[in-house]
């Protein structure tokens, strides 16, 4: 019929061009070549690396040379260490390296199990310079290599020599094209003298005594409760059922526990005085430099345009000092470790409300660290009875912020740049109430996500379309956006 169309008649393809349109593009090969000479770490390595280790041997050779009082088992045991680690030791150092080919740092390790890690330098977020105790030592360190959008820390290059490893930093760092200061290592009297000053501190150096009062009374509140709970039921199940019976009863299946927990609660405590002794913020640039440690010493970079949150720590007996404590998220760190475990960077230990609001404001231009936040409804109060004074959000000019917490009242900030994604979550009880919970997640998914728990329903619906709509703004006018 006449009103039908034709049907298409089979036609050849039309040749290919003889080269892709377009510009040049210059591929370069993901691995080096298999003969390029690998850089060794430091022959110590394996050794450091394995000093838990030797220590839980030596403390079981010398226990069995107590008991047993047999001298020539623990010199035997000591020859058959040092032959079996040095022969380890040898074997190990063949495979370990790494290689810089082209904007990628290729890291070599495993005897048994070989590992290649590539770690692509265009993306580096920070190399912070560490030198553990038994590292410094020697007069070594190692490099943490972090990378926006991975899983914490990326690398970790350990041991080199000291300075090796500061030239090394500024090398990636160079490549990356995120050039950072010379971190300051222990030096002479003469050096100091002789080298220039580096930037001055942003905040005054936290003293010892200052900080070791902070710490006794963060923990102070968790051990007394424990003591009290503990020392009252003693005494309550002792008069009522005598107190040799109960106290055997006790030590095996309570106070023993809590004793190694007492104890571990008492090292972390220390551990944490130790990580903060010395602490030194800088700013270079656009990166803020920290500066810590007692016997382990850490130089970290924390970039300021790759932080995605803020937060403020407040344990119940800083509030009469009015002292908090100023945590700084980043990309890549947000997303350290799995489910829960996420890490942070302390920018300030503890410091009083003008050094406070000065760090916030370095962290995130004109930031303020006063925040006054709304509480969520009162008939949401049952469901937190002791933390609904302390809960609550705002939607502040430039932050979203959420308050929690009840031993440490906690504020966390968040960019309306760095917020990718914001949903409400309502549960079944909730829906009877007519409350929901607004969840604020930035850059890369971190795991200390932002809760507006328990708002009015109305509210955490218009609450979220407006965070999304900040958000939207604000990045549009960040360049670049946060990847």
């Amino acid at each position: 019929m006449s009103g039908e169309p034709e049907p298409a008649q089979d036609e050849p393809a039309p040749p290919l061009a003889p080269v892709p349109y377009g510009p040049e593009v210059f591929v370069q090969a993901s691995a080096p070549p298999e003969g390029m000479q690998r850089q060794r770490l430091h022959p110590l390595t394996p050794l450091l690396e394995s000093v838990r280790f030797l220590t839980a041997a030596a403390a079981a050779v010398g226990i069995q040379m107590f008991t047993s009082r047999n001298f020539l088992f623990a010199v035997y045991a000591a020859l058959a260490a040092a032959v079996v680690g040095g022969i380890a030791s040898l074997i190990a150092l063949q495979y370990r390296g790494f290689v810089i080919w082209g904007r990628e740092l290729h890291i070599y390790g495993g005897v048994f199990t070989r590992s290649h890690r590539t770690v692509p330098l265009d993306r580096l977020q920070s190399v912070d310079l560490v030198r553990p105790l038994r590292a410094r030592v020697f007069g070594l360190a190692q490099l943490n290599i972090e990378v926006a959008g991975g899983d914490g820390t990326d690398a970790r290059l350990a041991y080199l020599k000291a300075d090796r490893a500061m030239e090394l930093r500024s090398e990636l760092l160079a490549i990356a094209g995120r050039p950072g200061a010379r971190p300051r290592v222990e030096a002479s009297e003469e050096d100091v003298e002789a080298a220039p000053a580096g930037p001055a501190p942003l905040v005054p150096p936290v003293t010892v005594r200052k900080l070791a009062v902070a710490s006794l009374l963060e923990a102070l509140p968790v051990q007394l409760t424990a003591l009290v709970v503990f020392g009252t039921a003693f005494a309550v199940t002792g008069s009522i059922f005598g107190f040799s019976t109960v106290a055997t009863t006790l030590w095996v299946g309570f106070f023993a526990p809590a004793l190694l927990g007492y104890l571990q609660s008492t090292v972390a405590t220390v551990n944490r005085f130790l990580r903060n002794c010395r602490f030194r913020l800088t700013r270079d640039g656009g990166n803020l430099l920290i500066e810590r440690g007692l016997t382990d010493t850490s130089h970290e970079t924390v970039p300021v345009d790759r932080v995605t949150a803020v937060s403020f720590d407040e344990p119940i007996m800083w509030r009469r000092k009015a002292w908090r404590r100023v945590e700084v998220w980043t990309a890549a760190v947000a997303q350290a470790g799995g489910g829960n475990v996420v890490r942070s960077t302390t920018a300030l230990p503890v410091g009083d409300p003008a050094e406070v609001a000065l760090v916030a404001a370095e962290a995130v231009p004109e930031l303020p660290a006063v925040f006054a936040v709304e509480r969520p409804p009162r008939r949401a109060r049952w469901r937190m009875p002791v933390r609904w004074k302390r809960t609550g959000a705002l939607l502040d000019e430039r932050v979203f912020v959420v308050r929690h917490g009840l031993w440490v009242n906690t504020y966390v900030a968040l960019p309306y740049a760095r917020i990718q994604s914001v949903r409400v979550v309502q549960g079944p009880i909730q829906r009877l109430q007519g409350l929901a919970t607004v969840h604020a997640m930035t850059a890369g998914g971190l795991g200390h996500t932002a809760k507006a728990w328990h708002r009015d329903v109305r509210e955490a619906v218009a609450m979220a379309a407006e965070l999304r709509v900040r958000a939207d703004a604000a990045a549009a006018l960040e360049a670049p956006r946060l990847s």
